[in-house]
């Protein structure tokens, strides 16, 4: 019986001296995580594949000029800076053929609206010029959206044949 309690007694001390030192005090470090986020204002042509507005084939009237559109074009900003951003579009000119033969960037007009926000777009008809024009003001927020702009065209009677074209630039930016 003496061994037992002798036995007993280890196991107890053993025991008791384990628990005695995972209660002792323990000690603490403290480490600083740090992540930079960028800031994203950014614009893409939002569907796959069009990078060009294509008005096709036009047979013009000799007596009226021909209205054709509207063709669109749909632009995606993405922002997360929380902060309001607006969309301008800028024409290279008037829409020129091969012989040089010009129509002018009026004759090209424009109405743009977002898809998902409270953003304010251009609701009237109004001509391309050849600046800078703002076609899309973000909410206050800078909620990221596509902008669908509506293009029509008018072609003047009696416009001399061939293929016309201009570059367009989309440019975003902060307010």
């Amino acid at each position: 019986m003496k061994k037992r309690s002798l036995i007993l007694l280890v196991v107890f001390i053993a025991v008791f001296a384990a628990s005695s030192s995972a209660s002792a005090a323990s000690k603490s470090i403290y480490s600083t995580s740090k992540a930079r986020i960028a800031t994203i204002l950014e614009l893409t042509i939002a569907q796959q594949g069009q990078s060009e507005l294509r008005f096709g084939d036009i047979r013009p009237s000799a007596i009226d000029s021909t209205e054709v559109g509207p063709m669109q074009m749909a632009v995606a900003v993405q922002c997360n800076s929380g902060t309001q951003y607006q969309v301008s579009q800028a024409i290279s000119g008037g829409l020129v053929n091969a012989n040089g033969t010009q129509m002018p960037a009026g004759n090209l007009k424009f109405t743009s609206s977002p898809t998902k926000t409270t953003g304010t777009g251009v609701g009237t008809l109004t001509p391309m010029t050849g600046s800078s024009q703002i076609i899309f003001i973000s909410d206050a927020n800078g909620t990221s959206d596509t902008v669908l702009t509506d293009y029509y065209l008018t072609v003047p009677p009696n416009q001399e044949p061939g293929d016309y074209s201009a570059n367009i630039t989309y440019t975003v930016s902060a307010v």
